[in-house]
């Protein structure tokens, strides 16, 4: 090769050439200038930021572009390298971060650089060392961090330096990985949830740490609204943190202190659209929200102050609030609601600066609590808080007319009437008026009951028929519209035949047909069928058109009702139909009274008089008839069927002692039964006895 073609080639091996400049090679070393930690950790906690400063060495003018650095740092002690990192070439100071996975206090960590320009690189710089606790002539183990400060599921490495008499044989865990000739380090020490108020302890050669787990600030739904338009309040969901103060979290909304999850701002709500920021902030991190909107489009009104209800009567009441004497509000179009008593009212009031409204539509003499809320009427946004809850009562109104009834027992009449209920008596019932009269009479008896009686005897004069009854309700505030009824004749009962009723599910069902002369409904009425107490007697109204009731009361088991249907009419009721049943019916609890027994020959008749009524306890089927044969064990039974036969008769028995058993029953069973005995013998017997027996028993069939 010519010399001439030689020299040229030299120059490109020897030459960079960056952006049409080229640069000597080798590239200088670069001069570390200083390494250091970060933070001023006065209490010896830990630290784990390495910085380094250096200095490139390039000639003024003359740098290549571009330039990186190659960066190597070690574990001093076992020169383990424990990260490297090409970094880009920093404008101005060179200095450059790096965070360590451990406190720097574990162990001296070495950092060396050089100079990259493309595919070609520097010499390393010496190395520059940052010392730590584990060269140290130190007469006590130590444990780094102390009071670390974490996130839940976040992984700590902790490092135990032992004193210099400790490090022989030492692996106890978790300090399993030696990383230096006295410092042990634990794998990632992580926890699922937060640490108690007091933290975690962590334990090495008689000597612990104590750090804490908890979250970052995680508040959401950042809300700004005004409740007074003098001020704009905003709230928000305050995220969790942890148990120790170490994670309280301080609070501001646009500069401004604030408190756990609200913030009052003295600021005008006539700006428009306004912005605001929280910004929330503990030892693990900070979080932002924002709202935006226009305050006057956002009224969340605070309470009002209810003074008193006014204008208290029967019926209605007047409710007056206040919100300040300079407040904005007075003049502010807004929209109420009412609660009453727990209720919402669907009707909304609304005006400017609403400071009344009137309730309607409420019962007289009765309890209420109010409260009331309002929102903007212009834009509606929320409703506000409730107000203080008033209470009032309403005054007395005249009753509500009587329900009044009638009774014919054991030839007697009784007017009965039932008690008022609370929202029938609009008020304290003072006592009732009875009217008696006729159309044919002129004469009118005035009688005055007490508020406890619910019965009046109808004089029999009265109660022959044509005859009426007007009775009335009083209170504090008048007398109720009469209530009036017709006494009926006491045998005007239309040869109505008295029927059967079964019960069923603790109720009876009845119905009837619908008669042209009621002209105003029917009545059902029932009382128990032997209850000799006056007055002991249940009714029912039935409006025109329908023609069945279900009765409810409080039936008894094996107790007899009598149950009646009347037609209401212009005059006098009109009995349509009677009843009496069981509502259900139960076995008989009672025995046949006066049983006897009479010999004829070797033949006896048993007699027996009817049970007491209210013992049956259900529809009588017949009797059952037994008696044990003297001659063995066995017992003979006849059953008889009809409640009405009370004799029979058992032909040709054997001389001997007989005891006879006649029991009653009901379709649910028999009942307990009465007993007689009787020795049958050959002397009862003759030819008279027998004629005599003979004719007992046609007679019996006649």
């Amino acid at each position: 090769m010519a010399s001439s073609d030689f020299w040229p080639l030299c120059a490109l091996l020897s030459l960079a050439v960056v952006q049409g400049k080229q640069y000597a090679l080798p590239l200088p070393v670069p001069e570390i200038v200083r390494v250091y930690s970060d933070g001023n950790d006065i209490h010896d906690f830990g630290v784990w930021k390495m910085n380094v400063e250096w200095r490139d060495n390039f000639p003024v003018g003359n740098k290549p572009e571009p330039v990186t650095y190659d960066v190597e740092i070690f574990h001093t002690e076992q020169m383990r390298l424990v990260h490297k990192e090409t970094i880009e070439d920093p404008m101005g100071t060179h200095r450059w971060s790096w965070t360590s996975p451990l406190p720097l206090q574990c162990t001296s960590h070495s950092v060396r650089l050089r100079t990259r320009h493309q595919s070609h690189t520097s010499e390393w710089t010496p190395l520059y060392t940052l010392k730590g606790k584990d060269i140290d002539d130190s007469s006590e183990s130590n444990i780094y961090p102390q009071d670390y400060v974490a996130r839940v599921g976040e992984g700590i490495v902790f490092c135990c330096i032992l004193k210099k008499q400790s490090h022989a044989g030492f692996s106890p865990p978790p300090f399993t990985i030696q990383i230096s000739n006295r410092t042990y380090i634990t794998e990632p020490v992580r926890h699922d949830d937060v640490s108690s108020v007091s933290g975690f302890d962590i334990l090495c050669d008689y000597t612990g740490a104590t750090y804490f787990i908890g979250y970052a600030p995680d508040d959401q739904n950042l809300t700004c609204e005004t409740r007074d338009l003098n001020s704009v309040e905003c709230h928000w969901i305050p995220g969790k943190t942890g148990k120790s103060r170490m994670f309280n979290v301080q609070y501001k909304v646009n500069g401004r202190n604030c408190s756990v999850d609200r913030c009052v701002l003295d600021d005008s709500v006539d700006k428009g659209v306004m912005n605001w920021t929280l910004i929330a902030k503990n030892s693990l991190g900070e979080k932002m929200i924002s709202d935006v909107a226009d305050p006057k489009h956002r009224v969340r009104l605070k309470a009002p102050t209810i003074t008193s209800a006014v204008l208290v009567h029967a019926r209605n009441a007047t409710l007056e609030w206040q919100w300040g004497e300079k407040s904005k509000l007075n003049s502010f179009p807004m929209i109420c609601q009412v609660e009453v008593n727990g209720h919402t009212v669907q009707e909304t009031f609304n005006g400017s600066g609403l400071k009344s409204l009137v309730l309607t539509d409420l019962q007289p003499f009765t309890g209420y609590s109010a409260r009331v809320r309002c929102g903007s009427y212009e834009h509606f946004y929320k409703w506000g808080d409730w107000s203080n809850l008033n209470t009032f009562s309403t005054k007395e109104d005249i009753p509500e007319a009587v329900d009044v009834w009638m009774q014919i027992l054991n030839g007697h009449t009784y007017v009965v009437w039932k008690s008022l209920t609370v929202n029938q008596s609009h008020g304290i019932i003072t006592g009732y008026e009875l009217l008696l009269g006729s159309a044919t009479d002129v004469t009118k008896e005035h009688i005055s009951k007490a508020t406890n009686e619910h019965c009046h005897k109808v004089s029999a004069k009265r109660a022959e028929g044509d005859y009426f009854i007007s009775m009335s309700a009083k209170n504090s505030a008048g007398i109720s519209p009469p209530s009036k009824i017709t006494i009926p004749n006491l045998q005007s009962d239309g040869g109505i035949i008295t029927d059967t009723i079964i019960g069923h599910n603790d109720s009876f069902s009845i119905s009837w047909d619908p008669r042209p002369i009621s002209s105003c409904g029917y009545v059902v009425d029932w009382f128990p069928t032997y209850s000799t107490e006056q007055c002991d007697i249940k009714w029912m109204k039935i409006p025109s058109g329908v023609s069945d009731a279900t009765l409810h009361s409080d039936f008894e088991n094996g107790v007899k009702y009598t149950l009646s249907v009347y037609a209401c009419t212009s005059g006098a009721p009109q009995l349509l139909q009677r009843r009496e049943g069981y509502v259900k019916e139960l076995v008989p609890s009672g025995r046949v009274r006066s049983l006897k027994a009479k010999q004829y020959g070797m033949n006896v008749e048993l007699s027996w008089e009817d049970m007491i009524e209210e013992e049956k306890k259900g529809f009588l089927l017949g009797y059952i008839v037994s008696y044990k044969h003297p001659n063995d064990d066995q017992n003979e039974e006849t059953l008889i069927v009809g409640p009405s036969v009370r004799m029979h008769a058992l032909s040709n028995l054997h001389p001997g002692y007989y005891t006879f058993t006649v029991k009653a029953f009901t379709s649910v069973g028999q009942g307990p039964g009465s007993d007689i005995t009787l020795s049958v013998d050959q002397q009862g017997v003759s030819p008279t006895s027998w004629i005599r027996f003979c004719l007992q028993k046609v007679r019996r069939l006649w």
